[in-house]
């Protein structure tokens, strides 16, 4: 367990692939701040997208969405990871 907080403070990002590709990951909870959440987001998305395997080809990325447990779903734009 000391272990696990350890490598979650040192900036460990973990996340999960379905069958279809999708990846589902939580990156806040609902007392974070707006920054908090965003930086949070941002960190998830560039490391996602720096680990873009060799194979492949064009863009790594194509649509990413956020929802939350009881709301509506957001589309983000995914610009900004358009080049890794």
């Amino acid at each position: 367990m000391l272990e696990t907080v350890k490598v979650s403070k040192q900036g460990l990002i973990e996340y999960r692939v379905n069958d279809n590709s999708f990846i589902m990951n939580k990156f806040g909870k609902r007392t974070f701040t707006d920054d908090k959440l965003q930086t949070n987001l941002e960190a998830l998305l560039t490391t996602i997208a720096k680990r873009k395997p060799e194979s492949v080809k064009g863009r790594f990325l194509l649509n990413a969405m956020v929802k939350t447990s009881m709301g509506p779903t957001f589309k983000l734009d995914l610009t900004p990871y358009k080049d890794y």
